[in-house]
């Protein structure tokens, strides 16, 4: 039996998107995070297929720039505690991005 998850892309599409993200990020001492991560997951989604269904992820770092610092500024007060929720909270945002093409 087939599964309704399909996943398309490939070890040298991401090798190049981490690539040059990661060398935006390094270069903006981390501020180009949010853009790349947006990036990341725009790739995901477009390599993603659920029955025969393209996935298509419409966030933006600047969508998610606000949130990035909440979640780093409360992760570091907390001593990392706030840990679990801030993945929670960069799930939710995935997800409220992520639908069908």
């Amino acid at each position: 039996m087939k599964s309704a998850f399909e996943f398309r892309g490939s070890g040298f599409g991401y090798f190049w998107l981490m690539l040059w993200t990661s060398v935006l990020t390094l270069l903006t001492g981390g501020l180009y995070f949010p853009w790349a991560y947006a990036a990341q997951q725009r790739w995901i989604a477009a390599n993603t297929f659920v029955n025969g269904r393209q996935l298509i992820f419409t966030g933006t770092g600047i969508g998610f720039f606000l949130q990035w610092l909440v979640i780093m500024l409360l992760t570091f007060i907390t001593c990392g505690l706030y840990a679990p929720w801030a993945y929670c909270r960069l799930k939710k945002w995935e997800t409220d991005n992520t639908d069908f093409a």
